[in-house]
């Protein structure tokens, strides 16, 4: 899930104004931990009378509480200030209650004694904005995989617009969901199904109990039309939930989820915490959501073509949701400030799980993808780790762990993480119970570790520069770390620092016609020089850091040899990807070109033939030509897709016919995406066709529409104004384009946006009048 700031938290936890404390200070001094006098030991949360056109129902939340202090005189609960509370009651007799922004002030009938528990029962009405806590689609005639249904979002700050409950995640409880809905919607929710019964009106009423304490951000509501796939994980049952139409899309995907239990429960000497897991899809979801025991995802079931493409949904989603069952369900952070403990563990793991399955390379493809998306979130907004609201969570936590498995090897690495996960199950953590884990594990404190990685920013920015002494038969690589810390404070007075200089160990590997030399080193200094010795004549690769040991920009500019004698012996795919991208600049350097296009015939894995292939869309035809259209029969589609992307990139016409052949015969859905827009490109006049077929084509997630689509738009013609009209039911981005082209005074498509506006179908009204910035209702 995505770090949103939660109702209440964001008065309770917003930093104070002290610009002498550091990050490292106020996150683990707990300042993002609110106080509370109450421990929150169970709810049972009753919802009906569900109102498709209000987005509204009715809703009973019984609450028991144990008082922390002596003298208890209220309860105070996160609750959406436009719940309308219609008793709050206790035993039969009216309580007293106050309405504070979004909070439920519940005066107990007296003062609970420290340790007693009170119990209180508040009835209300909950009007929903959609989105926020529920989400409630009705069904349109015609509308296809688009069914009635109602889910929770769940999340840092969701469950609070739909029940009375607190929000805070370190307060554990135990809870019971109780729904009545039409009879045609299945319900599911976390724990164990206790019942499920018709009751009059065509309705039935189903009810679960969640048995283990939990967070209240993980409590789940999905009702919606579905089919249950049963599998099976050792003892623990497993479900998929899918709408009947998606009944022989259900398996292929969900399949993996008992190896991928197997894997985790392997590698972290944890089973699997709890009684069930059910994967349950709804429309429109933000991605998934790892409720406990019971994960919303998003229905984008990829169909069997989609496998050919490495579909996102199979490599990332299912095992990062899974990972999360340990990692922040079973161990939860303190507070959100800590929020990396369950988004950088989970987006860690399903690289180890790759890893396994596949190989080395499988798990460094992985963090590779990592690695660029925390340099884009880096440059857009630089914040530690460990910090609150911060943006590097998923792609920074999951480099970091692996930068620390690397250093302290895997045996010791997963023996602390099974003490993190075993000491605080159940319960709650910090950044800093993770370093205890490590210390205690390992008997290594990496004091310069958690500092530089968790509480400040960035990352270090090398430049190297070497010089080879023949007579001392030596290499003297002078290293230099660039980073500035230049973050201003904001609103709050809060501002993260980088360090100046970051410790790095890393290995330098230097190699010769007479082998290779490995030196290790370790950098502490701004500027620092490593002398690696014994180097018997003048070297013909460079590596630094050898291993990739280190999250780093490095700027080293060495001759074309080294680069590609780098590419094509180094097995380490962060190197062979450095080494690409410097040869890409090279494109008046035959020797560069040629490495490229041995790496796209020789690479002895795919990512590499790919990412040369696209290189070579730099470089002269003459040179690129022959390699790139042999990349076109490589047994991969993402070498066969950068293939033809760089053909249009080069844009000679000697490229036309396998472009032709891409687009017309390829099995692979994104191949031919690329395939059409390589084909507008070269061939810009005889694309009308094309272009009209692939808006018609239906491919997974619409990725040939949507090439079709961005080609329309950058070869405006009259002539495809009806197509995209016809399409306008499949997705918003036709009515999106129409508006783009009426904008630029195409009478035919302003035409057409009005007929859109018209339509019977109340989507498409509702995209066409998104597209033309009108009202969207129906």
């Amino acid at each position: 899930m995505r770090l949103t700031i939660p109702m209440l938290a964001a008065s309770l936890l917003a930093p104070l104004p002290a610009l002498a404390q550091s990050n490292l200070e106020r996150v683990v001094n707990g300042d993002y931990t609110p106080s509370h006098d109450f421990d929150l030991l169970h709810q049972r949360i009753e919802v009906k009378n569900f109102d498709w056109d209000s987005t509204s129902f009715d809703g009973r939340v019984t609450t028991t509480v144990a008082s922390l202090r002596p003298g208890l005189q209220r309860v105070v609960l996160d609750m959406e200030r436009r719940m309308e509370v219609r008793s709050v009651t206790a035993a039969g007799k009216s309580l007293a209650y106050d309405r504070r922004g979004d909070s439920l002030v519940v005066r107990v009938a007296r003062p609970v004694k420290l340790g007693d528990t009170v119990r209180f029962t508040v009835d209300y009405h909950a009007p929903i904005v959609q989105g926020r806590g529920l989400y409630f689609f009705q069904a349109e005639p015609g509308r296809p995989h688009r069914p009635q249904q109602v889910y929770s979002g769940g999340g840092t700050d969701g469950n609070p617009r739909w029940l009375p409950t607190l929000a805070a995640p370190h307060d554990k409880t135990t809870w019971e969901l109780i729904a009545t809905v039409p009879a045609a919607l299945t319900v599911v929710s976390n724990g164990r199904l206790v019942s499920d019964k018709a009751v009059a009106g065509g309705l039935h009423t189903t009810h679960w109990s969640q048995g283990k304490p939990a967070s209240t951000y993980l409590i789940s509501l999905v009702a919606a039309p579905l089919v249950g796939i049963p599998d099976r994980w050792r003892d623990i049952p497993l479900s998929y939930y899918v709408y009947p139409e998606d009944s022989a899309l259900g398996r292929p995907l969900f399949g993996m989820t008992p190896d991928v239990m197997e894997t985790y429960t392997r590698l972290t000497g944890v089973p699997y915490p709890w009684n069930k897991y059910a994967q349950v899809t709804a429309a429109d979801f933000i991605g998934g959501m790892e409720n406990v025991g019971a994960t919303t995802l998003v229905d984008w079931l990829p169909d069997p073509r989609a496998y050919r493409d490495r579909p996102w949904y199979r490599v990332s989603l299912i095992p990062h949701e899974l990972a999360h069952q340990w990692f922040g369900n079973l161990v939860t952070a303190e507070n959100w400030a800590n929020y990396w403990l369950h988004e950088g563990l989970a987006e860690f793991m399903p690289g180890q799980y790759w890893g396994v399955k596949q190989g080395r390379h499988a798990e460094e493809d992985f963090y590779l993808e990592e690695y660029r998306q925390y340099l884009d979130r880096d440059a857009r907004r630089r914040t530690p780790l460990a910090a609150y609201n911060s943006s590097v969570v998923y792609p920074k936590g999951a480099l970091v762990m692996e930068m620390l498995k690397q250093y302290l090897g895997p045996q010791r690495f997963w023996k602390a993480i099974n003490l993190y996960l075993t000491q605080h199950a159940y319960g709650s953590a910090t950044t800093d119970d993770l370093r205890q884990a490590v210390l205690d594990a390992t008997g290594e404190s990496l004091p310069w570790f958690w500092s530089q990685w968790m509480y400040q920013a960035g990352h270090p920015e090398f430049q190297v520069a070497s010089a080879y002494d023949s007579s001392a038969r030596a290499l003297t690589l002078t290293v230099r770390q660039t980073q500035t810390d230049t973050t201003k404070p904001d609103a709050n007075g809060v501002r993260y620092t980088t360090p100046a200089v970051f410790r790095a160990p890393l290995a330098v590997r230097v190699g010769t016609s007479k082998g290779d030399i490995v030196a290790r080193a370790v950098l502490e200094g701004r500027e620092q020089t490593i002398t690696i010795e014994n180097v018997p004549e003048a070297p013909t690769m460079v590596a630094f850091d050898d291993e990739n040991a280190i999250l780093k920009t490095l700027r080293f500019h060495q001759p074309t040899p080294w680069l590609a004698n780098l590419l094509h012996r180094h097995p380490n795919l962060w190197n062979r990807s450095w080494a690409i991208g410097q040869l890409a600049t090279r494109k008046g350097d035959t020797l560069a070109g040629a490495a490229l296009a041995h790496a796209v015939a020789s690479a002895d894995y795919d990512l590499t033939r790919a990412e040369a292939a696209s290189a070579l869309g730099r470089f002269p035809a003459d040179q690129a030509l022959p390699a790139l259209q042999r990349a076109m029969a490589d047994t991969s589609a993402r070498v066969r897709m950068a293939a033809v992307e760089a053909l249009g990139h080069i844009g000679d016409p000697r490229g036309v016919d396998a472009v032709r052949r891409a687009w017309a015969e390829d099995a692979s859905d994104q191949v031919r995406a690329a395939a059409l827009t390589s084909l507008v490109t070269l061939v810009p006049g005889a694309s009308r066709e094309a272009i009209a077929s692939g808006l018609r084509t239906k491919s997974y997630r619409e990725a040939i529409q949507n090439a079709a689509i961005a080609a329309a738009l950058r070869q405006p013609d009259s002539g495809l104004v009806a197509t995209l009209e016809a399409v306008a039911g499949d997705q918003p981005l036709p009515a999106i384009a129409l508006a783009a082209l009426a904008t630029r005074g195409d009478e035919a498509a302003r035409a057409a946006l009005e007929r859109l506006l018209r339509d019977s179908r109340g989507w498409v009204r509702g995209w066409a009048a998104e597209a033309t910035g009108q009202s969207t209702s129906n």
